[in-house]
């Protein structure tokens, strides 16, 4: 009798206990969505904005405010961009940059020219054109009877994405879009030149350097060397529609100004990179044209980028737009065979669809989120991110994602300030006027959450009330 008293009492509760549990989450919900309506109705009275939390395991809502709502999205919209690139063209997807000849080699002499063929490689840099130039000189090329010539076909001619107004036009992070271009570091400002200006004699102009070196860029100097404690009004900008720089206004003595400007011909600019690593190898110098590789010209060199899985860190981590640009037209270029905005914007579309995202809420017309009329609902942006988890490569762009609180660009990067003491993992997203934050956060049972916040027309910073949302999902759930 007493041990069938205690087999009932077992069945008891096994059979409350679940129910027990399942109060215990309706409460956390319930007490979570009480304290995120509270935030948005004391900061967000006059703005629109679109707020989506999602049980990570299952895909299910568990808050929806304007989920249905198209806010502009900023930079989470590379969120989109980046599973895109990876499904699309594979996660070991490498770029291609290549050099051929068109001519006997006599004497030192190359009878024809030598050409640079670009092939979208957002991560190409000037130590990867020294070692084209390594490879010429070891074939014995001493001089060239013909031209130093650029191929950028492998994209169309179309250089600046829609959105970008002309005064942003020289900043760097409205980079011009070729399909053979350069970076000056490794933190891949794509088609910039770093502008340095130095000076220590009062009185005196200025010293205005380029890095890398190109003479196909002229500088305007209009500094001055000023006593040292005056103000610095050094100004640096290129002219409109022209690859002059202009530097003016006065430089204390002993200090420096440094900048990245935006090149307004990549393609050129990068060619002529490509002739001073040439000419420091003690090749002569040769003429510049842009052209296309003939069939009979030999391929003599290429360089392979690293795997996209780790370019798309980059991406993400660092926000890079003008690699959000170049990934959209590769895309359009792999897959339609047209390197072109509308063709890799089209393909992404039907990327989407096939994944299950409803794309009739997706609207977009760039690859970097700059653009003022792309629009995006929290329901979609946050279902992008729960699908992907059954992807082979879903873990290396979880990684790829800012990580709240933990110092250096390449960590904590945009969110390295923000969240301490969270685990939240996610891409912001800022224009004027615009603020987001979407991907991934631990609540305090242990789980993961997914969401994704957007607003817009605020007149003021959005991104601590943005945080408070998802400090209180965290602590709530």
């Amino acid at each position: 009798m007493k041990k069938n008293f205690v087999i009932c009492t077992m069945i008891f509760l096994l059979c409350c206990f679940p129910i027990t549990f399942m109060d215990n989450v309706e409460a956390s919900e319930q007490t979570m969505t009480t304290k995120v309506n509270s935030i948005i109705s004391k900061n967000w009275k006059n703005n629109e904005y679109s707020i989506t939390v999602r049980d990570m395991e299952t895909g299910s809502i568990l808050y929806n405010k304007n989920g249905d709502k198209m806010i502009r999205p900023a930079s989470t919209h590379k969120l989109l961009v980046s599973a895109a690139a990876l499904d699309l063209l594979g996660s070991d997807y490498r770029f291609e940059t290549k050099v051929y000849i068109d001519g006997p080699i006599e004497n030192g002499v190359l009878q024809g020219n030598i050409y640079l063929q670009g092939g979208g490689d957002p991560t190409l840099l000037p130590v990867h054109l020294e070692s084209f130039a390594n490879g010429l000189k070891k074939l014995g090329i001493l001089k060239i009877t013909g031209s130093l010539i650029a191929d950028d076909t492998w994209f169309d001619t179309e250089r600046l994405a829609k959105g970008i107004v002309p005064q942003d036009e020289a900043l760097s992070y409205a980079s011009r879009i070729s399909a053979l271009t350069i970076s000056p570091n490794d933190q891949y400002d794509i088609a910039t030149v770093q502008v340095k200006v130095t000076g220590s004699k009062v009185g005196t102009m200025a010293n205005v350097q380029l890095a890398p070196f190109a003479s196909t860029i002229p500088i305007i100097n209009k500094t001055k060397i000023v006593n040292k404690g005056e103000k610095n009004t050094v100004a640096i900008t290129r002219e409109y529609g022209t690859d002059r720089i202009v530097a003016k206004g006065n430089l204390p003595a002993g200090t420096e100004k440094n900048t990245y400007v935006t090149v307004y011909d990549p393609t050129l600019y990068t060619l002529d990179v490509f002739r001073e690593k040439l000419l420091a190898k003690g090749i002569q110098t040769m003429p510049l044209e842009v052209g296309q590789v003939p069939d009979n010209a030999k391929r003599v060199g290429i360089s392979y980028s690293k795997p996209l899985k780790d370019i798309n860190f980059r991406f993400l981590k660092l926000s890079i737009n003008g690699m959000g640009e170049m990934l959209t037209k590769q895309i359009g270029r792999e897959l339609l065979e047209e390197g072109s905005w509308s063709a890799g914007i089209q393909a992404i579309r039907t990327y989407g669809n096939d994944s299950g995202l409803n794309m009739e809420q997706w609207y977009f017309e760039d690859g970097s989120g700059l653009n003022h009329q792309n629009r995006v609902s929290s329901i979609q942006e946050s279902l992008l991110l729960y699908k992907i988890r059954s992807k082979s490569w879903y873990f290396s762009y979880l990684d790829a994602l800012p990580q709240a609180g933990r110092k250096g660009k390449l960590v904590g990067a945009t969110l390295e300030n923000r969240l301490k003491g969270y685990s939240v993992s996610a891409k912001t997203g800022y224009i004027s006027g615009t603020y987001a934050l979407s991907g991934y956060v631990k609540g305090k049972s242990g789980k993961w959450y997914i969401f994704s916040i957007l607003t817009q027309a605020n007149k003021t910073s959005a991104i601590p009330a943005i945080d408070d949302i998802v400090k209180q999902i965290a602590n709530e759930l």
